[in-house]
């Protein structure tokens, strides 16, 4: 686990399924640094521990998203997962609640490779702030 001042690096990987959601739609206009919001998917048929990754134009970014408030961010689109063997910690945290204590970015695209492999992504936990503890 990589530690930098206010965050710890908990996941680092490629975003899983982007060929065959609507990742191909914001490609262009994804860049390295942008946050992607992650929704729990617990109805699931294929992984009842799945993440959903979601594309947010800048400015719309929402914080403590659920799947509740995401269907008024109308820009969003799914653009793939958190693979399947990364997903069980995570999962469990979000179901905790702790989505303001998490952040996922795009660390890295690569156009031209598979569609599998065109998105890296890295989960971040966030440090506290110290003055919430006091």
């Amino acid at each position: 686990m990589l530690i930098k001042k206010n965050k710890a690096e908990f996941i680092n990987c490629n975003l899983a399924g982007f060929g065959h959601a609507d990742g191909f739609l914001v490609l262009k206009e994804m860049r390295p640094g942008d946050k992607l919001l992650m929704l729990r998917e617990e109805d699931n048929p294929h992984d009842h521990e799945a993440i959903a990754l979601f594309y947010v134009p800048k400015g719309e970014f929402p914080k403590g998203a659920t799947k509740h408030n995401v269907d008024k961010y109308k820009h969003a689109l799914h653009v793939g997962y958190i693979p399947s063997s990364e997903n069980s910690q995570l999962a469990t945290f979000l179901d905790m609640g702790y989505i303001d204590d998490l952040e996922c970015i795009i660390t890295n695209i690569n156009r031209d490779a598979h569609p599998n492999c065109q998105v890296q992504i890295r989960v971040n936990l966030l440090k506290k702030d110290a003055q919430a503890h006091k």
